[in-house]
């Protein structure tokens, strides 16, 4: 714990946040969302997990700008 009481996993939390959006800080929410959807279907796919599968009862749209994901 640091001297005021902050944890050093917490410390790397705040360190891994401020990177992630470091990484999208000049995309519009758009592109920023289209860039982590991407990033993450990249990641799961190196991992070795199938192609997600959804239904069209599972698609969710982002709220500002109607972007779909989950689907």
């Amino acid at each position: 714990m640091s001297e005021f009481g902050e944890s050093k996993a917490l410390s790397e939390v705040r360190e891994w946040k401020a990177a992630c959006a470091r990484d999208v800080a000049g995309l519009d929410i758009g592109a920023a969302v289209r860039k982590r959807l991407r990033d993450s279907a990249e990641t799961a796919r190196k991992l070795g997990f199938s192609p997600a599968v959804c239904q069209a009862k599972d698609i969710t749209r982002v709220a500002e700008t109607g972007e779909v994901y989950g689907g």
